[in-house]
């Protein structure tokens, strides 16, 4: 029976025994053994056996080469980790039956398991024995369970002396379950009862129905009344179940329920597991105890003799369970719980009668009814249906509760099953017993997946099985006689103290492994609301403390903020390249990641101040300028919004701004002097500095902090922005920036958000120069490296050398010999002979106007050269159809560089001699310099200092290429 139907089915840690019987530690693993799988799995743990071997003449029957080596390994009830269902016996059933050599050796049906050729093999009387045994073995677990959840859906005293005519009812309610899903699952080897998980949703109705009536002024109940109300009440409720599961089914939104926080479900099913300890406590007592101020009733020397052989029974079994694995362990321990009670009643010479007048066991009733007399409790003229209306918030909790507790059966068969299941139709299945069940008077239940895995790794595919426990649980019902007369106390007393620890240690003990701190403390708050207060307080304050939990996680991980080191895509020429290394640090580029709110605005704005660096004279004269608006503004509210000049150039506002905190940006070599420092600050207010002093031997690096001059905020991972947070954050984040003439800059925006940047004045229009916003971030940071350089007063080669025509064609070969390196050997740096001049140039050079949108090659055409780009811009691509070809995910073209001025376009399968991997394509009106394979080698030969500064050229190239993928973070 499957213990607790709203525990997660998450992969147990196992322990496996070894292969001479020599058991493994409580936390041990699988065997270190080769192993092939199988197509079946226990859990979410795939079953594997070791390779066979031969079997023994002697032996043929031996099976220990097919010794499984997972969960389904462990033996009679291993103790397993969050969750788990480790005192009912099905799971332990099927891990002995598929266990070690012994429990093979002493079943032979499993031969079937073990070796499915034999199973095929075996004649069908073998088979209808397969089936008669399982099914018993089934029902053997199912009856007790079934007795103590009848003891606990009517635990409250007023029901005692019907206890005997009330299980008869949880029984054929079990039978009609099992019933409806042999008849209706889409599994053969189903297996479905009354279950746990609304259990105590039915107690508290019963309860508060009891409860309700008592407290009713100056009228008088009858208590066929109170059975009445209550059945008809907890029928209702169960039909109404079902029609809400099978709609749920129907509408295919099953994943819906499954939004309920697990912290608050373990916290739940430590509720039941305390609950079934109270309830079994009341039950061997004689006490009422539905709180724990009701404790007080058991310190008395009568009730403490009642309880503590069940309670010392529980612990027992439990342990050995946690020990011992063998199929017949909890069978034994069942049977050796009346054994001993009954061999002490014989020893000490005491009657059954005097048992049951000293409380022991419960007496039999006076007049036993059959099955058709107790249904007359189900008068509608006795019930009250007004006290249904209350139940709701219950039944709400109930629906949930159940939905998801179903959803994880069928996902714990599904994964041992190893073939997908709709979930959808079985949570169908699930409505359609409950309001079967309902209609006829019974109680709420769902599948029993431990012992539905149980059966299926029989290969019981007959639904034979699960009839054959409709047959026995009915006849059951038939017998003359009540079972609870002849069983004592103590053991249905042991199996609810037993199911208490087990789940109690689980998820208050055992599952703090399993969770945050904040959500095992989740876990604790839920059970002791519960009970506090009582069940729907408990679920209804752990869901909203749970979303709080939810809201702070993502405050403090989800909306994040990650300073990076990245390069735009873009070939420079060697002058440039050297600018760019020493001057990019200026540019600031922070990722944001997550949904961007009101409560992540302090969080950002923290981190734009910690990685934007100034000077420190402009940040005390800021720091001046502010303490003493303080003063003037001390009683007014925060100075108003500047406004939006939408006709000034992107260039002029970047100007106003720069002018706003100094006339002039101090020069590198002033930044070096005076250091660096950040805008955070301390606890007091004041400024937290940064300096930017460097050792001396490291002073020729070229990588080190400078001034920042432009912020990039990249919304490529930001999934979305609210209104509050563009003006909390992003307003105040560009208000902060100008204040110190440092350019926001953003790329990767959504629309929307483009759309709420730009109502908020957070964007400026865009003109003439540019934009503040860029499609990609590689765009945005090539503008920020062409403004670096426009400031820097660096200019394009080609507008500074002169020019020579010849119809537009002519190859300016002083500008090629200005872009190629110097000749490595520097003795030779005035040599004549590593001059490129036109005549030389005539020879191997041949001049290529591109324009704009011109292929200069294709992806997939053989390489026959390589350009030298002399003016213009160039787009090395990878094509849409090649780029999707590469599998899901990718989609249209992606451009891989962008070469400018000075730049070598296919260098690399120039040298590889490959054919292009990519796309270039002109982007502007592009001059080349065309260098063939075939003149390169003739310049190797007759013009080898030429050869050598291309070669130097190529080189270089690609060094510098490999040099800043390495420190950027690409």
């Amino acid at each position: 029976m499957d213990s607790v139907g709203a525990t997660a089915r998450t992969p147990h840690l196992t322990r496996s025994p070894g292969l001479n019987g020599h058991r493994h530690s409580r936390h041990s693993g699988m065997l270190h053994e080769p192993a092939e799988p199988t197509s079946a799995s226990y859990g979410a743990i795939p079953l594997q056996q070791l390779r066979p071997v031969a079997r023994s003449a002697s032996n043929p029957r031996d099976t220990s080469s097919f010794l499984p080596t997972t969960a389904a390994t462990r033996g009679l009830n291993a103790i397993t980790r969050t969750p788990k269902h480790s005192y009912h016996s099905q799971k332990p059933l099927l891990n002995g039956l598929l266990g070690g050599k012994k429990d093979l050796e002493s079943l032979p049906i499993v031969d079937g398991v073990a070796d499915g050729k034999q199973q095929q093999a075996s004649p069908e009387t073998g088979r209808a024995v397969k089936i008669g045994l399982y099914g018993v073995l089934n029902t053997v677990i199912c009856i007790p369970v079934m007795i103590s959840f009848a003891q606990i859906i009517f635990r409250d005293p007023a029901f005692q002396p019907y206890m005997s005519d009330l299980v008869k009812l949880v029984l054929t309610s079990a039978a009609i379950h099992q019933t409806c899903f042999t008849l209706s699952s889409s599994l053969p080897f189903a297996i479905g009862q009354v279950q746990d998980a609304g259990l105590i949703f039915l107690s508290a109705m019963a309860s508060s129905i009891v409860q309700a009536l008592r407290k009713k002024e100056h009228e008088l109940f009858s208590m066929e009344e109170v059975i009445a109300t209550t059945l008809f009440t907890l029928a209702i409720s169960t039909a109404l179940l079902g029609v809400a599961l099978i709609i749920t089914g129907k509408l295919k939104i099953a994943s819906f329920v499954q939004y309920l926080p697990m912290p608050v479900v373990g916290g739940y099913l430590a509720y039941i597991g305390f609950y079934c300890l109270e309830a079994g406590l009341s039950m061997m007592a004689n006490k009422t105890i539905k709180d724990p101020a009701d404790w007080v009733q058991l310190a008395n020397a009568d009730a403490l003799l009642l309880v503590t052989p069940g309670i010392i029974t529980g612990i027992l079994v439990f342990f050995v369970l946690s020990r011992y694995e063998h199929v017949a362990i909890l069978p034994c321990c069942m049977f050796a719980i009346l054994l001993v009670f009954y061999l002490i009643l014989l020893v000490t010479g005491t009657s059954l009668e005097e048992a049951r007048a000293a409380g022991w066991v419960s007496p039999p009733p006076a007049t036993p009814r059959s099955i058709v007399e107790i249904y007359s409790f189900y008068d509608w003229q006795l019930a009250d249906l007004s006290y249904l209306v209350p139940q709701l918030p219950t039944w709400i909790a109930m629906y949930f509760v159940v939905a998801f507790s179903s959803s994880l059966d069928v996902a714990a068969i599904e994964m041992s099953l190893g073939t997908p299941l709709d979930h959808n139709h079985e949570l169908q299945t699930v409505g359609l017993s409950n309001l079967v069940s309902g209609l006829t008077g019974g109680f709420t239940g769902s599948y029993i997946f431990s012992q539905t895995i149980f059966t299926m790794r029989a290969k019981l595919d007959s639904r034979a099985n699960g009839m054959l426990i409709v047959l026995l649980e009915i006849a059951v019902v038939l017998c003359p006689f009540s079972v609870i007369a002849y069983v004592p106390k103590m053991f249905f007393g042991a199996l609810q103290t037993l199911i208490a620890i087990d789940l109690m240690t689980e998820w208050m003990w055992h599952a703090r492994h399993k969770m945050l701190t904040r959500e095992y403390a989740i876990v604790w708050f839920t059970f002791i609301i519960m009970n506090a207060f009582n069940l729907e307080v408990g679920i209804v304050l752990g869901i909203v403390i749970a979303a709080f939990n939810f809201i702070w996680s993502y405050i403090m991980a989800v909306a994040s903020v990650h300073r990076v080191m990245k390069r735009s895509r873009v070939e420079r020429d060697l002058r440039e390249s050297a600018l760019l290394e020493h001057q990019r640090l200026s540019i600031v580029t922070l990722e944001l990641d997550g949904f961007i709110f009101f409560g992540s605005s302090v969080k950002m704005m923290e981190e734009v101040r910690k990685h934007v660096l100034v000077n420190v004279s402009e940040a005390q004269q800021q720091q001046q300028q502010e303490q003493s608006q303080q003063q003037q503004n001390a009683f007014h509210s925060s100075p108003s919004l500047p406004t939006r000049n939408g006709s000034s150039s992107l260039r002029s506002s970047m100007i106003q701004a720069q002018g706003s905190s100094s006339s002039t940006l101090p020069s590198e070599s002033e930044n070096e002097q005076e250091g660096l420092m950040t805008l955070e600050r301390g606890v007091d207010g004041s400024m937290m500095f940064a300096t930017n002093n460097i050792p001396t031997e490291f002073a020729p690096l070229s990588m080190h902090a400078v001034r920042t001059r432009f912020c990039i905020l990249d919304f490529e991972r930001v999934r979305g922005v609210d209104a509050t947070a563009m003006r909390s954050c992003f307003h105040a984040i560009k208000q902060l920036l100008d204040q110190h003439g440092i350019v926001l800059v953003f790329s990767n925006v959504p629309p929307q958000t483009e759309k709420l940047l730009r109502v908020n004045e957070v964007i400026e229009t865009e003109d003439e120069d540019g934009s503040l916003l860029f499609e990609t971030l590689d765009k945005a940071l090539e503008w920020c490296e062409d403004e670096i350089l426009v400031a820097q007063g660096l200019f394009p080669l080609s507008e500074t050398s002169p020019r020579e025509h010849d119809d537009g064609k002519q190859c300016r070969i002083e500008l090629l010999h200005k872009l190629l390196p110097a000749h490595p050997d520097k003795a030779l740096k005035h040599d004549d002979s590593v001059v490129l001049t036109k005549e030389i140039g005539d020879l191997y050079i041949e001049p290529v106007i591109k324009g704009m949108g011109e292929y200069v090659y294709r992806a997939g055409h053989a390489v026959t050269g390589m350009f030298f780009v002399g003016y213009g811009k160039v787009d090395v691509y990878l094509p849409s159809n090649l780029h999707e070809g590469m599998g899901p995910g990718f989609s249209g073209r992606k451009r891989i560089l962008r070469v400018c001025q000075g730049g070598i376009i296919g260098a690399s399968e120039f040298i590889l001699h490959k054919r292009h991997e990519f796309t270039a394509e002109a982007r502007a009106t592009t001059f080349l310099f065309y260098l063939s394979k075939t003149k390169y080698r003739k310049m190797q030969q007759d013009h080898p200092q030429i050869a050598a500064r291309f070669q130097q050229a190529m080189l270089q190239s690609l060094a510098r290429t490999v040099m800043e993928s390495n420190i950027a973070d690409d």
